[in-house]
């Protein structure tokens, strides 16, 4: 009754990793030779280690990836894609979040950029770091409307992709944008420059975004902002990798 009314309370305090554990020592033969901070300690780990995952897990959800199995560990390196291996783990690591320098990812449709950049959007999680991915026609859609409701949904919009540490904009200009939309990122990457970190997935090359936005001066900023120091990563692909 004593061991039942434990592994209520355990899970009663949302312990569950704890719980779960002892469960098992508790039907664990031999166990009982092992010391007290020994199993203690077993028992900590296994509630740290769950506490962990669960948060990689949310973090996972709240990015919102549209393919949230992308993973560093199974990028293709097949020659022909001309991926540096070194560069890709270099980024892997994070280190470019915590200095807040972008990365821009180029290649042909079906090419495999949006694969890589959720990957890197998924290593920053495990890493315990917020991470958003969206689509930029969407981003530029959630802020109109969020304009359209008012003064306080608009900020909350604006918090939202200004301070998330991590940024991935797929679809970056695949259509020219009007003065408005131009407006608005200008105001989004020109705060985050130098303070987060943001993944520009795009078809075209940078020197070619000046020609899809209406205000050159801006354009030019925005250019400036994501390209300066950032990491660039051009995918070479002669077939594309969705029929493989």
């Amino acid at each position: 009754m004593l061991r039942n009314e434990t592994i209520h309370k355990l899970k009663t305090m949302r312990l569950l990793g704890f719980a779960k554990a002892l469960e098992e020592q508790y039907e664990t033969d031999g166990i009982e030779a092992l010391d007290f901070d020994t199993r203690l300690g077993l028992l900590v780990d296994r509630e740290y280690a769950q506490r962990q995952n669960n948060r990689i897990q949310r973090l996972i959800r709240k990015a919102k990836f549209r393919d949230s199995s992308a993973c560093i560990e199974n990028i293709n390196y097949r020659a022909e894609r001309k991926l540096d291996r070194q560069t890709i783990l270099e980024l892997a690591s994070c280190q470019y979040i915590f200095h807040a320098r972008n990365v821009n990812i180029f290649g042909a449709t079906g090419a495999g950029k949006s694969y890589l950049g959720q990957a890197l959007g998924n290593a920053a999680c495990r890493k315990g770091i917020e991470t958003r991915y969206v689509l930029l026609p969407d981003l530029l859609e959630e802020y109109k409307w969020a304009g359209q409701r008012g003064v306080e949904p608009l900020m909350k919009v604006r918090k939202l992709y200004t301070n998330v540490p991590l940024l991935i904009i797929d679809e970056w200009l695949l259509f020219r944008i009007d003065e408005e939309e131009c407006q608005i990122l200008l105001q989004m990457i020109d705060r985050r420059s130098s303070r987060k970190s943001t993944i520009v997935i795009s078809q075209f090359d940078s020197h070619e975004w000046l020609e899809q936005m209406p205000i050159q001066v801006a354009a030019e900023a925005i250019t400036d902002r994501l390209t300066a120091q950032a990491y660039t990563i051009t995918i070479e692909a002669k077939e594309s990798m969705r029929m493989l």
